[in-house]
Order: C-alpha cells, then sequence, then structure tokens
C-alpha cells in the first residue's frame, strides 16, 4: 500500500497587510501562485495517484486549491481534516520567522508561545498517517512542508550538511536537504500497517 506525501511551496507573493494582522490566518488564507495552480494541475496527470482511493488536505488554501485538480481527476472528494494543517508558528514577538525555522531545525521542541515545535507537529501528522493506515487506503494527503518535515524527522536519520542545515535520511537515501524546493512529494510504502519505506518523488 502507498501513501503519497505532498506540499506545494509556490505561492503567491506581492500581498501586503496591516502588521496588526493575525498571522496564522494570513497563512490559512494566502493562495497558490500561478505556477503553483499549473504545478498541481500536473501532479494530478502522475501515473502514481491513478490508483489513489482517497483524498486529504488540511484548511489551508493552497492544499484546498493543489487537491482540486486531483480530486477533478480522479472523481473523488477531498477530505478536510484539521490535524494536516501547517505548524503553527505562535507569537513572534522580536523574531522573525526565518529565525524560528533556524532554530526549530537544530532544536525540534523549540516553540514560540501559542506555536508548535517540529515534534508537535510531527506528531499530529504521524497520529493521523497511523488512522489512514489502518484503513488500508491508497491515498493522498495535502500538507505543508514543515508539518511533514516534523513527520518525516520521526521516521529518518537526522544530520546536518557542511552548511549546518537539517538533512534527513530514510535506509541511507537523502529524503531531505533543507531546500527550498517547489514541490515536495514523498511515497511511503505500507506493510501490515507500518511504513517500511519513504522515497522522495
Amino acid at each position: 500500500m502507498k501513501i503519497y506525501l505532498i506540499s506545494n511551496n509556490l505561492l503567491l507573493d506581492g500581498l501586503s497587510y496591516d502588521s496588526s494582522a493575525n498571522l496564522e490566518l494570513i497563512r490559512m488564507i494566502r493562495p497558490l501562485s500561478v505556477n503553483g495552480e499549473q504545478a498541481s494541475k500536473k501532479i494530478s496527470e502522475m501515473k502514481e495517484f491513478q490508483n489513489i482511493e482517497k483524498i486529504y488536505s488540511s484548511f489551508h488554501s493552497t492544499t484546498l486549491s493543489a487537491a482540486k485538480y486531483l480530486s477533478n481527476k480522479l472523481e473523488l472528494p477531498i477530505n478536510m481534516d484539521e490535524r494536516l494543517n501547517d505548524c503553527k508558528v505562535g507569537i513572534l514577538g522580536s523574531k522573525n520567522i526565518k529565525m524560528v525555522k533556524g532554530l526549530q531545525d537544530h532544536e525540534f521542541s523549540y516553540k514560540l508561545p501559542s506555536g508548535e515545535s517540529l515534534n508537535d507537529v510531527g506528531n499530529r501528522i504521524n497520529n493521523f498517517i497511523k488512522e489512514v493506515c489502518s484503513k488500508s487506503e491508497e491515498c493522498v494527503i495535502l500538507s505543508h512542508k514543515r508539518a511533514i518535515l516534523g513527520f518525516l524527522l520521526k521516521h529518518s536519520k537526522v544530520g546536518y550538511n557542511l552548511d549546518d542545515n537539517l538533512i534527513l535520511e530514510y535506509n541511507g537515501k537523502l529524503i531531505y536537504d533543507d531546500s527550498e524546493s517547489d514541490i515536495d512529494i514523498y511515497e511511503l510504502t505500507i506493510e501490515n500497517r507500518e511504513i517500511v519505506d519513504v522515497n522522495k518523488l
């Protein structure tokens, strides 16, 4: 059985908002760019997804926009679940998101007030995937780069490259190298409700 995790990181730039705006709400409603929409359409045509039985998505605009192409292609509904939402940043205070990311990449339990750590979001996603495994249905899960990273940390060997950037390996294969990729797709192979292989497509 296969489970596919997808994050589409091609977000719309050039948005302007008041400094007092709710950061989590802004992140939730931020749409895909035109390139992101086009990439999602191409993903829906991939041969790996033609036998998918279920589509899951977070509540964010980006994942729903990406999921609609698969939904239309496969004639399947989109099952929204808040457990797939992005990692909550929390109250930044004097910090910025890039700074928080750097801290979290080295201390997986680090979190801001009202935010989540990579361990927190990893547990959330991991529990969801365990539930999906019990149903024995091949599925696509559309979530977010940091949320998926939290999950992968629980199943991978952790290391750092010469630039001190986070890298993850699974069975000797590099599956995460902290690169700013446009699209991330991971294939999980499930046997007896357990993950036995992880590949980055």
